[in-house]
């Protein structure tokens, strides 16, 4: 069975305020710490990703304790206009140098990084788990560095009940113009 992300992103100016919106529409909520994520992306060697609006990252977490986790993701094109729903596959891993090898064998190539400074919030909505991410990007300059992220994940049957959840929580917190252009994008467009 393939499993969707469902999400939504926004450029956001104040985080502060940002939390403040959450409490008042979710109660006691608080984000996790800020955790480093390095993601690499990879090139096809016979398909464009670009221009067929895929991806395969391989991630690097780094949490403040000093422990790391990694995983493989591979990222299908986009599937409606209102949100950046598309299938995911995310595989944990615990050997990235073997696997980056791997991928090279295979005529793959690395050719962009972004890192991003990520706290992650965690609700249970509808019998369903929600994360909301602050993110934070190191490349861009200020004040369009920090974004904020609705998420969860569907299977091919409650796709439209998850969209529908995630744009619902996007207008009780007030944020409108949703930005459809992956972390990836940004940084690569930003001179």
């Amino acid at each position: 069975m393939s499993t969707f992300e469902v999400e939504i992103k926004f450029r956001i100016e104040n985080a502060q305020e940002l939390e403040r919106r959450l409490q008042q529409q979710f109660g006691d909520v608080k984000f996790s710490e800020q955790v480093t994520e390095s993601d690499s992306f990879f090139q096809h060697p016979c398909r464009n990703f670009e221009q067929t609006d895929e991806a395969l990252r391989l991630r690097k977490r780094e949490f403040s304790d000093g422990t790391s986790e990694h995983s493989l993701t591979y990222k299908g094109p986009k599937i409606d206009t209102s949100t950046k729903t598309r299938q995911e596959i995310e595989i944990p891993i615990t050997d990235p140098e073997q696997w980056e090898r791997l991928l090279a064998t295979l005529g793959f190539s690395k050719f962009a990084s972004v890192q991003k400074f990520r706290r992650r919030l965690k609700l249970t909505l509808n019998h369903r788990h929600i994360g909301i991410v602050l993110d934070t990007l190191p490349a861009l300059p200020e004040p369009s560095r920090r974004f904020l992220e609705v998420e969860t994940l569907a299977t091919a049957e409650d796709l439209d009940e998850c969209r529908t959840l995630i744009l619902d929580i996007a207008e009780q917190l007030g944020l409108s113009k949703p930005i459809r252009d992956s972390y990836l994008k940004l940084v690569r467009e930003h001179p």
